[in-house]
This record gives structure tokens, sequence and C-alpha cells, in this order.
């Protein structure tokens, strides 16, 4: 039996964060960004690299809304990109993808060249481009994976399904617009949280079935290679192999739920204590509510993840970390904050917006919000100023990082 201790996560949708990996200059992070530049041309599509080098980039939302096909390969780009910067630490016993993630877990363990893994990509983009209806969402609810089908199957759609099941209670819901309002409406009526994803498509429904023939009939001539590490599937439910015929599992990926849940439970059931992740989407708060007692951290500002769970009385000023684990450019705070209270509320990154209101949609009450200005006193460094009325009366993260760059101008 395989021994299992240390997993490397690599993220999908959310994966993608402006200038991610500005400050690395290493060869091996310049050579993803080349090959992705350079498949993306053969697309007839400009590069990406910009996207991850430079922090004044447009966000996820903007891309969601204006260039779909760049936000996905700058998805797959951070995440092998991160990747490199994790193998210079570590090495993974198994590499897990979340949803499309899955394409640069293959590509990192060898069964896909890294410019292979971009032309999948790029013809996954452009299947969905083609023949994905536009008028479909995903929702995330607060409630377990049953729960969230019962809610399901009262709306009755045929193109709505059960998406992911990321941790005990969250559970995302993908499918027609209509239909996904109705559960958030159903959600709210029941007092469960619902928040709207920032997703291009409605990953991991029937949907996207077309798209998916498409995407599987365009990708007959990659070459699949053997593995050279161990690679758990989420979608498929355990481990894939040699044999695997693995871009028949990325195509069915389309439109079959992602168990990350169960793949996390299942790794650490076989030994796994220690799950980084390649990069800052928020799945490292995800493990820790499946999981609680294992260690976590992020190739990004790795310290981060102990602030966010460490109790408010310990937290201290972070100390820096070792230049090869991390990133270097620092975000702005209000990305910051948003990794902060990703990470210590199990959220994906990209439901934590700035102008999400604290207590009616991210269900933060009062005491909850004593407990994170604790740990954003400690990470930004604010000591005693940060439990004061100013900071409790800031309805938004947009509000509160406007105060902490106000008081602490040189905050991160």
């Amino acid at each position: 039996m395989m021994t299992v201790e240390t997993v490397f996560l690599l993220p999908g949708q959310g994966g993608y964060t402006p200038g991610l990996l500005a400050g690395d200059d290493s060869p091996e992070v310049a050579e993803v960004l080349d090959t992705v530049d350079r498949i993306a041309a053969e697309f007839g599509r400009g590069g990406v690299s910009h996207l991850l080098r430079n922090t004044d980039a447009p966000s996820a939302a903007d891309l969601v809304r204006a260039d779909s096909f760049a936000l996905q390969l700058a998805v797959f780009a951070a995440a092998v990109g991160s990747f490199r910067i994790a193998e210079r630490q570590d090495t993974p016993d198994v590499v897990v993808g979340h949803s499309m993630g899955e394409i640069a877990a293959l590509t990192v363990t060898g069964a896909f060249t890294p410019a292979d893994g971009a032309r999948l990509v790029c013809h996954r983009s452009e299947a969905l481009l083609a023949h994905c209806p536009s008028d479909g969402g995903m929702v995330a609810l607060e409630l377990p994976a049953a729960r969230a089908a019962h809610l399901v199957g009262a709306v009755a759609d045929r193109g709505l399904a059960v998406a992911v099941s990321n941790a005990p209670r969250q559970t995302v819901v993908s499918g027609p617009d209509e239909a996904v309002e109705v559960v958030a409406r159903l959600a709210g009526a029941l007092g469960v949280q619902a928040t709207r994803l920032n997703a291009p498509f409605p990953f991991h429904s029937p949907m996207l079935a077309i798209a998916a023939h498409a995407f599987g009939e365009a990708v007959t001539g990659i070459r699949q290679h053997p593995l050279r590490g161990a690679v758990y599937s989420p979608v498929a439910g355990g481990y894939v192999q040699d044999d695997t015929d693995l871009k028949a599992l990325l195509v069915r990926q389309l439109t079959t739920p992602v168990g990350f849940m169960a793949a996390v439970r299942e790794l650490h059931a076989d030994g796994a204590r220690r799950f980084v992740e390649c990069g800052r989407a928020g799945l490292s708060g995800l493990v820790r509510r499946s999981v609680p007692e294992v260690d976590t951290g992020s190739t990004v500002r790795a310290s981060r993840s102990a602030v966010a769970d460490a109790p408010v009385s310990t937290l201290r000023e972070p100390a820096p970390t070792e230049p090869a684990a991390v990133v270097e450019a620092a975000p702005p705070v209000l990305d910051e904050l948003r990794e902060l209270y990703a990470s210590a509320l199990g959220y994906p990154v990209e439901v934590i917006t700035g102008d999400a209101d604290l207590e009616a949609d991210l269900g933060i009450d009062s005491l909850k919000r004593a407990e994170m200005l604790g740990k954003v006193s400690a990470y930004f460094g604010l000591g005693e100023s940060a439990v004061d009325g100013r900071f409790v009366a800031q309805p938004t993260l947009a509000d509160l990082a406007d105060l902490i760059t106000a008081v602490r101008p040189s905050a991160r």
C-alpha cells in the first residue's frame, strides 16, 4: 500500500488572482508562462503571462465578462506555476486537482506535456464558448450535499445538478440561471446562506453535454504519457492509473460532480496529514472543514493559513517566510483580507467579494466579526485599534480595507 503523507492541491475556478506569480523570476515558472503563451498563440489568442505577472491585471470577474478563454488558461498557468514553486520545498506523495485543476494535476505528474496540458485547456474553452448555453451559473450553499440535492430535486429542472461537494457544509449547485436563482431563493427562505459564484459556465452540470462531446472530439490527437506521480481524481473517486483513459475522464468531468470532500477524507484515511495548496483559491480552508486536525499551507504567503486558524490570543505578526516557498509580491490589502476571511471561514476566495455585506451576505455575526477582527489586527499589526468602533462598523471588506490602509498606509 502506498504511503501518503503530503498532498498537493491544484485549484480550478477561483485559482486565478491578478499578479499571482509576480516577483518570481525563476526559470521553471518562466517556462510555464512562456509555454502557455505560445499555445495561446496557436489558437489565435493573446498570452496570459501578463495576467499573472502584474498585480493590476484584470480581475477574475472582469475576465468572466470579457475573456473567459484567457481566464481558463490563466487558471491553468497559475496552478502549474504554483506547483513549480511548491516542489522547490517539498515533494508530494499525491497530487489532487479541483475541477479544472485536474488538467494541471495530470500535467505536473507527466500524463500530458505542459504544452499539451495548455492545449487541453484551450480546446475545452473553445468547446464551451461554442456549445454552452449562455444562461447558466453556479451557487454555493452552506449545506451538506444530500440536503442540497433535495433543493435541486424540489426545483425539478433537468439542467440543474449538485456540481461540487467541497466540505461538510459547502455544496455547489450548477445549472440554468433561472433554476439556480430559484435554488438560492429557496435556500434563503430556509435560512441557508447561498452565494452566486463568479463562474463563466455552469460547470459539472448536464448543460455542458454537447460541449463535452465537442471537447472530446477535439483532443483525440493529444498523446497520454505514463504518470510520474500519484494522482487522485475527485471526479473518478479514486487514483488514476497509466491505463486510465485520462482524456475521457477530463471530458466526463464537464458533466460529472466533483467529490472534493470525499477525496480529502479518503486521503486522510490513507495517512495524509499535510495538504499544500498550490495557489490561493481557498482549498486549504475546505480541507480544514473536512479534516480539521491536518496541517495546511499555501505556496503563496504560506503563513496566512496559520494566522487564519490560530486562536486570537496567540496571534502575532507573521514571521517572514522563505523566498523560495512564496511569491514575493504582496497583493492589495483587500486581496489579503479576502484570503484571510476565506481561509478562516472555509469559503472559496471568489465568494468573499469586497462588496459582500459581512453579515447579510457572508453570515458573519457580531461574535464572529470580533474574532475575525482579532485575526485582522494580528495579521496587519494594528494592535488594539482593530477592535474599536470604527472597525466593527465597517459593513464590507472593501470598507475595512480602506480603513486599514488609512490607519496603516504601509499595510502589506
